[in-house]
């Protein structure tokens, strides 16, 4: 009886587990799908200035656990801009990218957590990678979309 016991509760931990990164995904998902990205790089930016004035407010407000809706929308919204860029600027945008990508993510994480001092250096992090990568896309001019 003991090790049927112990064989259910494991099964019950072992599903618990399993469930939670999909979860965590799916949340991820849900705010990727309500971001539009606009046509063009001057829409995406006026987007990303929203989001990030957003951002800004809701930490600011101590509002932490909205932190990630804001992170991730501008994230987003970042990946869009290699595809409407002149080749010759692709690459450095695309390595701005991955790092806005992963400022986005730790700012949901230290959000999550509740850590006011390091979502707020992240905030920082965050507000040089945009204006680094809106100098970038400043320089380059645009592409149409085919």
């Amino acid at each position: 009886m003991k090790t049927k016991t112990l064989l259910a509760m494991g099964l019950c931990a072992v599903i618990g587990l399993i469930a939670q990164p999909g979860h965590a995904q799916t949340a991820t998902n849900e705010v990727e799908a309500k971001v539009q990205i606009p046509d063009t790089v001057d829409g995406i930016w006026k987007e990303i200035k929203m989001h990030h004035q957003e951002l800004a407010d809701v930490i600011k407000a101590k509002e932490l656990s909205k932190v990630h809706e804001h992170a991730f929308a501008i994230r987003d919204l970042v990946k869009a801009l290699p595809a409407k860029t002149n080749p010759e600027h692709k690459k450095p945008i695309e390595l701005m990218v991955k790092k806005i990508s992963q400022i986005a993510t730790d700012l949901d994480k230290y959000g999550d957590a509740g850590d006011q001092a390091k979502t707020e250096a992240n905030l920082a992090k965050m507000d040089d990678a945009l204006k680094k990568t809106e100098d970038l896309s400043a320089m380059a001019p645009t592409m149409k979309m085919k």
